[in-house]
């Protein structure tokens, strides 16, 4: 089956399993920590601070770290991040465990988790390449990668609610710090095929380069836009679901949180799947990219204002879905454009899209939340993705345009020359 081509690589095959072992326990921790801020504070704002604190680091570093990405062995940065995050899970269990947890050292903790993510994340994704033997299986292997993340989406946050019911939080935090593991293990294992850039220079200049190179192709811009529009008004809507969870379950709120934090979870393993049966071909990549943002945004505006527990989980199972879409979709196209000289820093550029603006959502949608409530909040990010998604839509059929136009122009001219003749 194609849905299982890239498996064939036995490298690849084994990173994907350990790094899915590794987000099951990044979503147990996320959830988790989510619901002891929100329990220990009570405060909408303090939920938002903490993804503040968790992705600010990346608007300083992200970009850096594509360029490093470029020029170092990718699966020792990769390595050393995953060490960083382990040993901050692990502080935060120790403390859980002492009884002496405090809101400010799981800010603590999500800065050392960011700073580690900003160098990581370009590296993680201009690797998946190095994984394979046989190139032609890059569009599939960035689709099992999706798969995987939202399989550990759709199994982590309901496992943590299980977790956090039955044995407290203490065990999500200690399951992370163990989950990475595995991980390190097989990145010392994997074989070398990474092309390391021989580009001279300071990084400064490298860094230009790359943004030289993605200004030359509109498409590529096109796809760094929607991620970031998807990252400053989609993406907040996650650490707002605790709010969300008192609301609709009420004494049953930890458990709750784990339901709709899962049926987010099992629309993104949805569209993960379905992309990874088909991807769409070029020609129709832009069109449904566009069409799940406005999609995304459409059932995230109906998630605050729906008090029926079924509905708001069959909207939520709309949002994983069309969100993973989009993202994955724009993350395919690049990758698919990308030169091997450029791979790290373009695609540093596309995590810096998702992860610059990820604090300033989450700040923002916090504070909104807070003064305002959390259906407003929904409906204004919701209705903030699909003006994005028709703002998109006019740039494509301006592009389609052009192209038809250009494509006129190139006939007449060979009808000109022949006529000559």
């Amino acid at each position: 089956m194609r849905v299982f081509e890239a498996f064939q690589e036995a490298d690849y095959r084994r990173f994907w399993v350990s790094q899915f072992f590794s987000n099951v326990g990044s979503w147990m921790q996320t959830v988790a920590q989510g619901f002891l801020v929100y329990r220990l504070t009570g405060s909408a704002f303090l939920l938002g601070f903490v993804g503040f604190a968790n992705a600010v680091p990346s608007f300083f570093l992200m970009l850096w770290g594509g360029v490093l990405a470029d020029r170092l062995d990718r699966r020792r940065v990769v390595s050393i991040s995953q060490w960083a995050q382990a040993l901050a899970a692990l502080a935060l269990a120790v403390s859980i465990r002492t009884g002496h947890l405090g809101v400010w050292q799981i800010v603590a903790a999500s800065i050392v988790t960011g700073i580690a993510i900003s160098f990581s994340a370009p590296a993680w994704q201009a690797m998946v390449l190095d994984l394979l033997d046989d190139r032609t299986r890059l569009a599939n292997a960035v689709a099992m990668n999706s798969l995987q993340f939202q399989l550990s989406r759709a199994i982590g946050p309901l496992l943590a609610g299980l977790t956090l019911a039955a044995f407290g939080s203490f065990w999500c935090f200690f399951f992370n710090a163990l989950s990475f593991l595995p991980l390190i293990w097989i990145l010392g294992r994997i074989k070398p095929r990474q092309q390391r850039t021989t580009e001279g220079g300071a990084l400064w200049e490298r860094l230009r380069a790359g943004f030289v190179y993605v200004r030359s192709d509109r498409m590529i811009l096109l796809a760094l836009g929607v991620a970031a529009v998807a990252s400053a008004f989609g993406f907040p809507y996650l650490n707002l679901m605790p709010i969300v969870a008192r609301n609709l379950f009420h004494a049953n709120e930890a458990s709750g949180l784990g339901y709709l934090m899962g049926a987010v979870g099992v629309g993104a393993l949805i569209g993960s799947l379905v992309l990874s049966v088909r991807t769409p071909p070029q020609r129709t990549m832009l069109p449904t990219i566009v069409i799940t943002l406005g999609l995304f945004g459409a059932s995230l505006a109906g998630v605050g204002y729906l008090h029926w527990r079924g509905a708001v989980m069959g909207m939520l199972v709309v949002c994983g879905a069309s969100m993973v879409t989009c993202l994955a979709l724009c993350n395919t196209s690049i990758q698919q454009r990308v030169p091997d000289t450029m791979r790290g820093r373009v695609l540093s550029m596309y995590t810096f899209s998702f992860y610059a603006f990820l604090p300033f959502g989450n700040l923002a949608s916090g504070m909104l939340a807070e003064h305002r409530g959390i259906g407003l909040t929904l409906l204004i990010l919701g209705g903030a993705l699909v003006l994005s998604s028709a703002a998109a839509a006019i740039a494509v059929n301006r592009r389609k345009r052009r192209r038809t136009l250009l494509g006129d122009a190139a006939q007449i001219e060979i009808v000109d020359t022949e006529l000559v003749d």
